[in-house]
């Protein structure tokens, strides 16, 4: 024992130091286990609940497993009777069989769904033909597109040899002459019958009307309106003269608000009635400009379509069977129905028109609405009447010069006028 060390602890102090310090030891070693447990069971838990312990953020949970797949039904008609839009044209598209194909949408769509009432079938449509809305409300583009159209029948349908007489085309010169932008095209049976099938299929009246009709100038009216209405541009007959340029009929300020160019073929002023015509004016429809889809065809066009079945009824025959006067012809097809369609037209765009009268002796074109009305010698110009220019001069506001020539009346129609009292 050293000097300054003090007496040895007792055993029982001895042994309470060793009981201590392993004591120590073990409480260190579960306090370890515990922790490692704790954070086991922490980090793995947080997986399972979707909890982001770093974040505090909930995690998104996992998406749901897809649903089994099942075989397509047998029965497709909830799909196939929607049609799917052609975003471009806006008209429905369809397959070659003539069933309209599915939407993106569509086929997408729950595969057990409700059950839906059956559809129809979408077809393709001009809206403009089909419109809800007044004429005067359609709307329609203002501008003549650079056609140019002429019609050549044979004066019998079924004649399998009829060939056409170059003479009858000699004034078409002066059209291509002076419209060297413009496309011609002169319209024979053949082209008449692909016109009405391909534009005016949907309608069965307007195949009807076409294909019955009992005499060759009649058809020739209704072709020209149907041209018209389809395709727009001009529309003349065959033996008028071009004296200006179609680009030059309307006046630079009107072009951005005119969509059909009417012109005069009698106007009364101080003379007296002709014998055929029942209107103050009456506009030819020997030469005709229109943007196409105009409502002032359509109404022409059912206009014929009721004149012939009141022509119809009157004579107790089918409407192939009648052998209309000229007095019917003109009222029914010709420039006196046209006149009456056109003035309604008028008046659509400016009521304060009560009769053809009030478009008498009219010096300079004028505009109603989106119709532009050329004075007497627009289109009617070297006629011995109606105060038209025929000195032999050309004045400027002369488009056309119609030569009388052609058409079923021809020359008939010339050694027949006479003044009515």
């Amino acid at each position: 024992m050293l000097p300054n060390e003090g007496p040895p602890p007792s055993l029982p102090v001895q042994l309470l130091h060793s009981i201590t310090r392993r004591r120590h030891r073990v409480y260190g070693l579960i306090g370890g286990v515990v922790l490692l447990l704790a954070v086991t069971v922490w980090v793995y838990g947080g997986f399972e609940t979707g909890i982001d312990f770093f974040t505090s953020v909930p995690r998104p949970a996992p998406p749901p497993p897809p649903p089994p797949q099942h075989d397509p039904p047998a029965n497709h008609d909830a799909i196939t009777t929607h049609a799917a839009v052609d975003v471009i044209n806006g008209a429905p598209s369809t397959t070659a069989g003539g069933v309209a194909a599915p939407t993106q949408t569509e086929t997408q769509a729950d595969e057990h769904p409700a059950p839906d009432p059956p559809q129809e079938t979408i077809e393709p449509t001009d809206d403009w033909r089909h419109s809800n809305q007044s004429p005067a409300a359609a709307s329609v583009t203002p501008g003549i597109p650079t056609k140019i159209w002429q019609i050549l029948l044979p004066k019998k349908p079924d004649d399998k040899t009829w060939k056409a007489d170059p003479k009858s085309l000699e004034d078409t010169a002066s059209w291509l002459a002076l419209n060297t932008d413009y496309m011609y095209t002169l319209v024979s049976q053949k082209g008449g019958e692909e016109l009405v099938s391909n534009h005016f299929s949907h309608d069965p009246r307007i195949i009807e009307a076409y294909h019955n009709m009992p005499n060759v100038g009649m058809k020739s009216d209704l072709m020209r309106y149907l041209l018209l209405e389809a395709e727009g541009g001009v529309y003349t007959d065959t033996d008028t003269v071009a004296l200006q340029p179609i680009n030059d009929w309307v006046p630079a300020d009107l072009r951005d608000k005119v969509a059909v160019v009417v012109g005069f073929e009698f106007d009364k002023l101080d003379g007296p009635w002709w014998a055929d015509i029942n209107h103050w004016v009456q506009f030819c429809q020997w030469t005709i400009a229109a943007a196409p889809g105009h409502p002032l065809f359509r109404s022409m066009v059912d206009r014929i379509i009721a004149s012939l079945d009141d022509l119809s009824a009157h004579y107790n025959v089918p409407v192939q069977d009648l052998k209309p006067k000229s007095f019917e012809v003109m009222n029914s097809t010709g420039p006196a129905a046209f006149t009456d369609v056109v003035f309604e037209q008028l008046r659509l765009r400016d009521p304060s028109l009560k009769d053809t009268a009030d478009l008498s002796g009219l010096t300079e074109p004028k505009l109603f609405g989106d119709i532009l009305v050329l004075p007497i010698d627009g289109f009617g110009m070297g006629q011995q009447h109606s105060n038209s220019t025929n000195d032999g001069s050309v004045p400027p506001t002369a488009l056309v010069r119609h030569r009388f020539k052609g058409g079923w009346r021809g020359s008939k129609r010339r050694r027949s006028e006479k003044w009515r009292a």
